[in-house]
């Protein structure tokens, strides 16, 4: 007799079947019963559903964890992601993967390329510049320093200055003798004068010598009030008091138009000949120092220096000067360009005060003279007198 069994739970449903020692008889011999065993096995029925063998199967099935293998396959086969479901297809050919595959890594690279680019643009704080023009009805004018070619005047050196300052001048020789070539450039009415200044058998030296300080200069540099012919400013007269002295490496200079307490600096409303600045000089070329060669001080042009800059800026002569020569009328037209800078992140410039003692106002002139002045104290204890 066949007894079927079912017995319903909450959550699993067991079919029970009886074993076979129940209907074949507990006197069966185990060959028996293991022959009945196989042939069940071979033809499926031991693995039934309701069978235990069937139910710890299963248990053992809900509770396996997926392997990484797995999950990448399935991945894959499921992506909607271009070209790479194309790649891992397996049964594919070789020729078609590898094609996907390069497509593939092109799109990638391209992608990641232009999306660093964008990141790294943005990490940069880019800034746009608009450039737009405004109409002021006047201009401050720009300050103009002159300075003459010759430092020194030849005539106005006495015995002792020669004595001291002609070697530096290229005048005497080391031994403090006159120059061989030095008499051949001097006319002939000045050789025997400076014979004789140069003559030191029965010279006694000063003591104190003020050596080629400010006062040197001063004294001894061409004076605006007799190079200064004519001076207008916008059709009006001027003099050598519109100007304000100022060393250079020219030695003394003059600038018009200068920054000074108690003075307020001149405007133009427009441009062009009869609005500006007009002078003529005598450059005093009689009185020129006889050079024989280039040096430091003294050089072979004949004329004047000029630069055109800002009342905040010192002059700088020698670099961004411009030659005048003697004997021509030249005109200059100038035009200001004014750039503010932004502060950090958007650049590495800083608003912050000048820590110098000698310039209150930042400028590049400003800074490299400073510099050169800090070095020359430190390492010399002295400076020169442009600084």
């Amino acid at each position: 007799i066949h007894v079927w069994i079912t017995v319903v739970d909450l959550s699993w449903s067991y079919m029970w079947t009886p074993a076979p020692e129940a209907w074949l008889g507990y006197d069966a011999s185990p060959a028996v019963v293991g022959a009945l065993w196989a042939a069940m096995a071979l033809e499926g029925h031991c693995l039934r559903r309701g069978s235990p063998a069937m139910i710890r199967k299963g248990r053992k099935r809900r509770h396996a964890k997926p392997t990484l293998a797995q999950v990448t396959s399935t991945l894959l086969s499921r992506t909607r992601l271009h070209g790479l479901r194309h790649v891992c297809v397996p049964g594919g050919s070789v020729g078609r993967r590898a094609f996907w595959l390069l497509a593939f890594c092109t799109s990638l690279g391209l992608l990641l390329s232009w999306s660093s680019n964008r990141l790294l643009h943005w990490l940069s704080f880019p800034t746009y510049t608009r450039v737009h023009t405004e109409w002021a009805k006047e201009l401050a004018f720009p300050a103009v320093t002159i300075c003459n070619n010759n430092p020194i005047r030849l005539y106005k050196l006495s015995k002792s200055d020669l004595y001291f300052a002609g070697h530096w001048l290229g005048l005497l020789l080391a031994n403090r003798t006159v120059r061989p070539m030095v008499l051949d450039l001097l006319q002939e009415d000045r050789r025997a004068w400076f014979r004789k200044l140069s003559d030191f058998r029965l010279f006694l030296p000063p003591r104190n010598f003020e050596g080629t300080n400010l006062d040197f200069m001063d004294r001894l540099s061409h004076q605006l009030d007799e190079m200064l012919l004519s001076c207008k400013y916008k059709g009006e007269p001027c003099g050598a008091h519109n100007f304000s002295s100022v060393f250079t490496r020219y030695g003394k200079c003059y600038m018009f138009n200068a920054a000074e307490e108690g003075k307020t600096l001149r405007t133009t409303m427009k441009g062009g000949t009869g609005n500006g600045l007009e002078i003529m000089l005598d450059i005093q070329q009689d009185e020129y120092l006889p050079v024989w060669g280039d040096t430091e001080d003294t050089a072979f042009e004949a004329g004047v220096r000029v630069q055109i800059h800002s009342q905040a800026e010192p002059p700088f002569v020698h670099e961004l000067g411009f030659g005048v020569a003697p004997g021509f009328q030249t005109f200059v037209a100038t035009q200001e360009q004014r750039l503010t800078y932004l502060p950090p992140p958007w650049g590495e410039c800083e608003s912050k005060a000048l820590e110098s003692g000698f310039f209150q106002v930042y400028s590049v002139t400003a800074c490299r003279i400073d510099c050169e002045t800090r070095y020359i104290v430190e390492n010399c204890n002295c400076r020169m007198v442009h600084m």
